[in-house]
């Protein structure tokens, strides 16, 4: 059976057609943009997200007729806090309005005094990010968009539409809106009201890794797919990413540093002593959690150095300028906090900035000094994870920046971790996604049997105890400094 996985990312889509054994057969990328139309506002076309996996269907099965193969089912991941308001016959009434998107700021200072309240229904704090608060800011702003909404979808849930004709959405998306009980996994009365969100504007829930629907007629005569193949709804990017490293079982954690940075871990149930300093949220396998924190910004702080600081905007001469400072960034540090901060207390205030800068100070200092703070704020959200489960004994490593093996190498000493990079599966959230689908449609008896057949590579970078020394002390004045500024 060969599956199509279909991973819709910020910046970029891309289309996977994997085997039954989890080999990688064709892929097709489509790129695209979103757009900065006034300060703290980040939209998109929706057609771009329609157009581009219609391209990529439409790309795959061409191929696989040339060669006498078929797609047989798709598996859907995508990004998970970004609107659309479409109406009944599923046309978007404005741009979406996207994750990154800040206009929601009053919204989230005003509910401030109800937090604890809403972080024990939904293992979430208020934040300018998840999807609930976009939704209170359309009603009040937008109230016409808003009353004409039949469903407001996220990216997900509109393909979903697009490609099945069906308003569903899964557990992983609803518990990234704050409108979701992470415990029964159903809209809240409760969180409805305090977000003034109609029920009836949302999309029906479902559980991750169960088929959503099938392609219909209208939809396989513009592809070229067949009518009536399962899509499954594989989860939102970040558990795809989880599920494809491995995160099947308690002691187990990825970390994947793409545009943003994210740090899951595996649980089996909701803690007990949850606090507010973490996300808990839906897995993609059914009926388990997973433990998350997050950067908002992570690989594009590396892109912004390359634009920015001087003539390293050719990656192969940053990334040798950055492997010739040594550890410590001779004694520059950065503050990576270009978006606001993100866990473990979602300051929206925060910003970025450099400490240390003197007339030796070179853009290679500076840019090396971005990815050390990378992976002390990573440190500082595993400090985090570890009050609420025992430290992890495996920990996997995923996303753009990770194929700069300094990179890693820098994570791993700044951590005290070891971290396995799956080079046979370097699109993990994909992977992610068949082993979903591979489930879901009968082929694997559950998730470990899947990763178990599929081809591995993995390549394990080993902390040097010898710079750690450096690297704490350079993370305990970024912290000093954050608390000084920020709080």
């Amino acid at each position: 059976m060969n599956i199509l996985a279909i991973d819709i990312g910020t910046s970029s889509a891309r289309g996977i057609l994997y085997d039954g054994e989890g080999r990688s057969q064709f892929i097709h990328p489509v790129t695209y943009s979103v757009y900065f139309p006034g300060e703290n506002l980040v939209e998109q076309d929706p057609g771009d997200f329609d157009s581009a996996v219609a391209e990529i269907c439409a790309a795959t099965a061409a191929w696989a007729k040339d060669r006498g193969q078929t797609v047989d089912a798709l598996s859907l991941t995508a990004q998970r806090s970004s609107i659309i308001p479409v109406n009944k016959q599923g046309e978007p009434l404005r741009p979406a309005i996207m994750w990154q998107d800040k206009r929601n700021e009053g919204i989230v200072a005003a509910l401030g005094p109800r937090e604890k309240e809403i972080y024990a229904l939904t293992g979430a704090r208020i934040n300018t990010v998840f999807s609930g608060t976009k939704m209170t800011w359309l009603r009040r702003e937008e109230p016409e968009i808003y009353e004409k909404a039949y469903k407001i979808c996220t990216i997900a849930d509109y393909l979903t539409l697009k490609i099945t004709g069906q308003f569903r959405t899964d557990h992983t998306y609803g518990s990234r809106s704050l409108l979701m009980n992470l415990k029964t996994r159903q809209w809240d009365r409760q969180l409805l009201d305090i977000f003034q969100v109609d029920n009836e504007k949302l999309c029906e829930l479902v559980s991750p890794g169960t088929v959503i629907g099938t392609v219909t007629e209208d939809y396989a005569r513009r592809t070229g797919l067949g009518a009536g193949i399962p899509l499954v709804s594989a989860g939102g990017d970040q558990q795809c990413a989880a599920l494809g490293h491995g995160l099947c079982r308690p002691g187990t954690m990825e970390i994947t540093t793409g545009t943003g940075a994210y740090m899951l871990q595996f649980i089996d149930r909701v803690p007990e002593n949850l606090g507010t300093d973490v996300i808990c949220g839906a897995h993609s396998l059914p009926g388990k959690y997973v433990l998350e924190t997050s950067m908002l910004t992570c690989a594009a702080l590396y892109n912004w150095a390359g634009r920015t600081l001087g003539d390293c905007e050719d990656l192969a001469t940053r990334n040798a300028a950055v492997e010739a400072v040594p550890p410590g960034s001779n004694g520059c540090i950065a503050l990576p906090y270009f978006q606001g901060r993100g866990t473990p207390d979602w300051n929206a205030g925060a910003f970025g900035g450099f400490l240390n800068v003197g007339l030796r100070t070179t853009p290679a200092d500076m840019t090396r000094a971005l990815l050390e703070s990378i992976c002390y704020e990573i440190r500082n959200n595993l400090d985090v994870l570890e009050r609420y489960t025992a430290p992890a004994h495996r920990v996997y490593v995923g996303g753009g920046l990770t194929k700069f093996d300094t990179f890693c190498q820098i994570e791993a000493d700044v951590t005290g971790l070891p971290m396995t990079r799956n080079r046979a599966h370097a699109e993990q959230t994909s992977f992610g996604a068949w082993v979903s689908a591979a489930v879901a449609l009968g082929l694997y008896g559950s998730a470990e049997e899947a990763l178990k057949k599929a081809v591995t590579d993995p390549k394990v970078y080993v902390p040097d105890g010898a710079h750690r020394p450096v690297y704490e002390k350079q993370r305990e004045i970024m912290n000093g400094y954050y608390g000084k500024l920020f709080l």
